[in-house]
């Protein structure tokens, strides 16, 4: 197969780019976090690892931290594998309402996985936290990709996510006043979303958080649009670099960055880190071909559902110990046992990623 130079697919049907930065952000949650909080520990004094640890942790309001990016960026990933999903499709000549059935099969079984991993197993029905991470991937993608089958023009879909990105602002601002208890966010959770929520008073996965998150969605659905329609590489990699500049920037002037409540400015600065982290993979793997370094990221990347279930449903932090524990204990000096707990559950997930990849086993909804 020749080597990629204009955004075609590789691998399966895979685009090697797209699976490496779905990779290196699911890492972050899959051990790196804890790798890097455990260093901060052990090196207490050192500035840098101090920071690094800084932004293993959500932002208490206002503000953006690594921590923050790491959902909307997998949203915005998302995006761009359903516009590249839905031109394969088109170009079978598979039926739309097909693709849109599938979509919101896709979005049922997010929403139930979601419960799940919110201990649903438990049966305590008056303590279920009905909103979550998988179901607000599943719901706003599904929305974003039935717009995106409404309009197959890459401009048409970059308008509905300005649209909607313009109609939260207008209801954040003139709604509430973007305080927790008074944004309006936290009546829509409080009058419409069943169940607990996350933040007493308001849910970051919430009704209108879901809103903006499809404005993501749809952006991602642009950018992949980008990168498989514009076939000259300097003129696609200007692209997607100046549209992420351009809203990297604007998202500083759109109000405050919230995570938990996506606001406008959150948001709009979110579409422009994912072009700019988009566009480094791409022109990095694909254009200039250099992908062997990417191995690894590829590997998570490419089952990154899978692993996030596995760490999140199962006690992997247990089983981790229960396979690791003695030899940390006899042959990790004590005060460097936390670095290397963390860093053998970072393998041990890898290596079950890396079990699949080899039998190019690739588990999806």
């Amino acid at each position: 197969m020749s080597k990629m130079n204009t955004g075609n697919i590789q691998e399966e049907g895979r685009l090697a780019s797209l699976d490496a930065l779905r990779g290196a952000d699911m890492c972050i949650i899959i051990g790196v976090d804890m790798l890097l909080r455990a260093l901060a520990g052990l090196y207490s004094g050192s500035e840098v690892c101090q920071k690094a640890a800084w932004h293993m942790g959500h932002a208490a309001w206002s503000g953006l931290r690594v921590y923050d990016m790491v959902f909307p960026l997998f949203v915005f990933i998302s995006g761009i594998a359903m516009s590249i999903s839905m031109q394969r499709g088109h170009s079978r000549g598979l039926k739309w309402w097909r693709q849109l059935a599938k979509l919101w099969q896709r979005a049922a079984i997010l929403v139930i996985l979601g419960w799940l991993v919110n201990g649903a197993l438990s049966w305590d029905l008056h303590s279920m936290r009905y909103a979550s991470v998988l179901g607000l991937i599943g719901i706003s993608c599904a929305t974003a990709g039935s717009i995106g089958l409404l309009v197959r023009s890459t401009a048409w879909r970059a308008v509905a996510a300005m649209l909607i990105m313009g109609g939260v602002w207008a209801a954040q601002w003139w709604g509430g006043d973007m305080s927790p208890a008074g944004s309006i966010n936290a009546w829509l959770d409080q009058h419409y979303l069943p169940g607990i929520l996350h933040c007493e008073v308001l849910d970051p996965e919430g009704i209108l958080c879901i809103v903006s998150a499809t404005a993501l969605a749809l952006s991602g659905m642009v950018c992949g649009g980008i990168i498989t329609r514009v076939k000259k590489a300097p003129l696609r990699m200007g692209v997607l670099t100046g549209i992420g500049l351009l809203f990297t920037i604007g998202g500083l002037f759109c109000g405050p960055i919230i995570k938990n409540i996506w606001s406008t400015g959150y948001t709009v600065s979110m579409v422009g880190w994912g072009f700019l982290f988009m566009a480094l993979m791409h022109l990095t793997i694909d254009v200039w071909g250099l992908r062997k370094w990417s191995f690894p990221l590829r590997v998570i990347g490419t089952n990154a559902l899978f692993i996030y279930l596995v760490t999140h449903i199962l006690p992997f932090d247990a089983l981790t110990s229960r396979i690791f524990g003695g030899c940390i204990q006899y042959l990790v000096p004590d005060n460097w046992h936390s670095v290397a707990h963390a860093t053998a559950y970072l393998l041990l997930a890898w290596s079950l990623c890396f079990l699949l990849y080899r039998r190019r086993i690739f588990i999806k909804i």
